[in-house]
């Protein structure tokens, strides 16, 4: 996913900087396993792959078990994120752990919202507003709420890719 410079293009944000930094992966997928693993988040993962895209994806450098810091190492290692938002993307605290973290880091987000629309996304509503008020009863996550609602709200601005599953009619 390299690119090269032209005259043409904007220069980096921050000036004293030339160079890009390098990066251990092209692209972070964010997904939630159980709704989307072995359907589109497959497909697209491969589809990447398959053009040379380096793509990180949970299943491939995270065993199980592994500390929360690793993950956060590899989406910092990483260039670009595709965060997939789901129906029960908001039930795993992992998800919203990692969608935090990819808002925290500030490079190019291109959110997917696979059955769900952005504005219940970023409004935690329908699916996200069920999930949150359970995250919400444990009184060690209450903090951490605040942060999710927050990351899930800048991730739903951005202007991303909309899918429906079901045929519209």
């Amino acid at each position: 996913m390299t690119k090269r410079k032209t005259a043409d293009e904007p220069q980096p944000l921050n000036p004293s900087s030339s160079k890009r930094p390098r990066f251990d992966f092209d692209v972070f997928m964010s997904f939630r396993g159980e709704d989307t693993r072995k359907g589109f988040s497959g497909h697209l993962y491969e589809a990447l792959k398959q053009r040379g895209v380096n793509v990180f994806i949970d299943s491939q450098g995270l065993e199980k078990g592994k500390k929360v810091e690793e993950l956060f190492r590899f989406i910092q290692g990483s260039e670009i994120f595709i965060p997939i938002f789901s129906k029960g993307n908001a039930e795993s605290k992992w998800c919203l752990m990692e969608i935090a973290k990819i808002v925290e880091c500030g490079r190019l987000v291109l959110p997917i919202f696979y059955d769900v629309e952005p504005r219940e996304v970023r409004n935690v509503k329908g699916p996200f507003e069920a999930a949150f008020r359970k995250h919400d009863e444990d009184e060690e996550l209450k903090a951490k709420t605040k942060e999710w609602r927050q990351a899930l709200r800048r991730a739903g601005e951005v202007s991303g890719y909309d899918l429906k599953t079901e045929t519209q009619g």
